[in-house]
């Protein structure tokens, strides 16, 4: 499963690095491809852009699509038409089933939250997801905000993707300071409590300053692995996208 975060197609991110992102994510080979919102940078302008590049993205299991909070800046309606235009699945606060080899697989999909606060654990909207998931399915969290991952833990879902802070764009060794600290306590990678897990992207595309100090974009595979019963969620590798397009 491949986990793509904060594309921000935009000014910063034009067409033709799109298509290069969508050759590397092709060529990971992922059963699933899931999105986990601020795939546009504010201007509508940048769709149509956006549709030509991801139409390409392909995985036999589809590419699962969550809102992000620029998408709902550049327009709410006009992305997820984009999107669905690209031939995405697109998740509002809802679950979409994918059955692999007789395993099902619930993705939990959630919109970015309309009233911020630090690090909302959106239980309502977790809850909306939860109602039409199959009892006896792995459930998966695609939520942009990784704040999310407080309503997971409680609720039983072993498995939460997310994105939103790019990492914060600069990250301090040794001391571990992200400014994206200022908006989560999940700033990026790994986090675990109890059964239940959290990956947070450091996604691709950047807000403001053009700039990532030592927390470079990110494309993430994961493998989902059964160990006597529901499958386990685990990083196996991941692939970064440098900042200038990569050589032949």
């Amino acid at each position: 499963m491949l986990h793509l975060s904060d594309l921000h197609a935009g000014i910063h991110l034009e067409q033709d690095r799109m298509q290069e992102i969508v050759a590397l994510s092709n060529a990971l080979g992922p059963d699933l491809i899931v999105q986990t919102g601020d795939m546009i940078d504010i201007s509508p302008s940048y769709i149509p852009a956006y549709v030509h590049a991801f139409r390409d993205l392909h995985a036999p299991l589809g590419v699962v699509t969550v809102l992000g909070n620029h998408d709902r800046y550049t327009g709410e309606e006009a992305v997820v038409r984009g999107c669905r235009d690209a031939g995405q699945v697109f998740v509002k606060n809802g679950c979409h089933v994918v059955e692999r080899e007789g395993a099902s697989l619930a993705l939990l999909g959630i919109d970015d939250p309309r009233s911020w606060k630090f690090d909302d654990p959106q239980a309502e909207d977790v809850d909306a997801a939860l109602r039409g998931a199959p009892a006896e399915a792995f459930k998966l969290l695609l939520a942009h905000r990784p704040g999310a991952w407080d309503s997971a833990v409680p609720r039983g879902i072993p498995l939460t993707l997310a994105g939103h802070i790019h990492g914060g764009q600069l990250y301090v060794p040794v001391v571990g300071w992200s400014p994206g600290r200022m908006i989560t306590k999940y700033v990026m990678g790994h986090f675990q409590r109890g059964e239940s897990q959290l990956y947070v992207s450091r996604g691709i595309g950047v807000v403001g300053v053009p700039i990532r100090v030592l927390a470079p974009p990110e494309i993430a595979l994961f493998e989902l692995r059964r160990s006597g019963g529901p499958a386990v969620g685990r990083t196996v590798t991941a692939a970064y996208c440098p900042p200038d397009p990569p050589s032949a």
